[in-house]
């Protein structure tokens, strides 16, 4: 019979999280690529840069790539968001004998019925926004203890029928060291290179519009992971995140006021700096039923904030294609809604 521990960690993790107020760092390019991936990723509060026992999730971390099987790993999930937003994903993993990985995946974002009208109130059409990631991940185990791995990410967006859409192409890599047979140790960067470029002169002249760069916060991440049991695991995840803005302020060399009242405004360009600490558990009730939980602590502008989750996988008694269920529950940075993201995985 197995222990009971487990379960109540379980319970308490998510019960601790769920009274508190969640929010997730936004306003910066390429937002919904910072989400998660998956259920399982997102149920254990994306602490997912050192495990591998959840399959290849080279999302987190390019070196996963690497991860040995006899199948080609499928995962398509999807999300129920409310307001007009959708967010879609999906993961193939390929093995490259003798000791290489090749994973592909592909992100969605969509935002639609957007009520678009002119400057002076009238409604001329319904709009949509649409964001694309695709990330191609490579990754070879250097020894049974050592792999690493470099993503390619091709970053798309379309904002609206009249702007030229944005293309990019952004790096990650990533390293995970097994410790010992229980505990693993990993480091991740992301996001080099990665951001948006807008270019609205066409749309709105020479005069009106402009070329603006968005650049995608780099991200640093260590992560760790450890096997309590077969059936238990932990894992532990901080992230440092440095952003880059361009701010408008009064320029200091320029004291007199404009004819409007108002001083000189100078653009600046400002870095600052987000950690985030996550912490993710995942116990098999059953070889049927797998429960996950986690949360995500960092500092907003001051403030503390926690996000919970939690999910769970029901592994269907078939041979061919072991398909599962995965389920996850996320609190929204609003907190007037949530989200709850689904997935079947597949091995061919």
């Amino acid at each position: 019979m197995k222990s009971v521990k487990p379960i109540l960690l379980f319970i308490l993790m998510v019960c601790f999280g769920a009274a508190d107020a969640v929010a997730q760092s936004g306003g910066y390019a390429g937002s919904f690529s910072r989400m998660g991936f998956s259920p399982r990723g997102m149920a254990m509060g994306n602490a997912m840069t050192a495990v591998h026992q959840e399959g290849s999730y080279a999302y987190y971390n390019p070196a996963m790539a690497a991860i040995p099987t006899e199948s080609i790993q499928l995962d398509f999930s999807t999300a129920a968001l409310r307001f007009d937003r959708q967010l879609h994903m999906v993961t193939a993993n390929i093995q490259m004998p003798p000791s290489a990985g090749l994973s592909i995946s592909l992100l969605n974002a969509r935002v639609g019925n957007i009520d678009g009208r002119t400057s002076s109130g009238y409604h001329t059409s319904m709009l949509s926004v649409n964001e694309f990631q695709l990330i191609g991940n490579f990754a070879i185990r250097f020894s049974e203890r050592i792999w690493a791995g470099v993503g390619i990410k091709y970053n798309l967006a379309n904002y609206h029928s009249e702007l030229p859409n944005t293309q990019n192409v952004g790096i990650d890599a990533g390293l995970r060291v097994a410790v010992t047979n229980n505990l693993t140790f990993a480091v991740a960067v992301k996001d080099l290179l990665s951001e948006y470029r807008f270019d609205s002169t066409d749309l709105f002249g020479q005069t009106a519009g402009s070329v603006n760069t968005y650049s995608f916060p780099l991200r640093l991440i260590t992560g760790a992971a450890y096997e309590i049991s077969d059936d238990w695991l932990v894992s532990f995840d901080a992230e440092f995140r440095f952003q880059t803005s361009d701010v408008l302020r009064a320029n200091p060399l320029i004291r007199t006021l404009t004819f409007d009242g108002f001083p000189p405004m100078v653009r600046t360009e400002e870095t600052s700096q987000t950690t985030f600490l996550r912490a993710g558990s995942r116990y098999s009730l059953h070889e049927r039923v797998t429960i996950r939980g986690g949360f995500e602590f960092y500092d907003a502008g001051g403030e503390n904030q926690l996000q919970p989750t939690a999910g769970f996988s029901l592994h269907l008694p078939y041979d061919r294609f072991s398909p599962s269920i995965d389920y996850a529950f996320v609190r929204e940075p609003s907190q007037f809604s949530s989200m709850h993201v689904f997935s079947i995985r597949l091995h061919i």
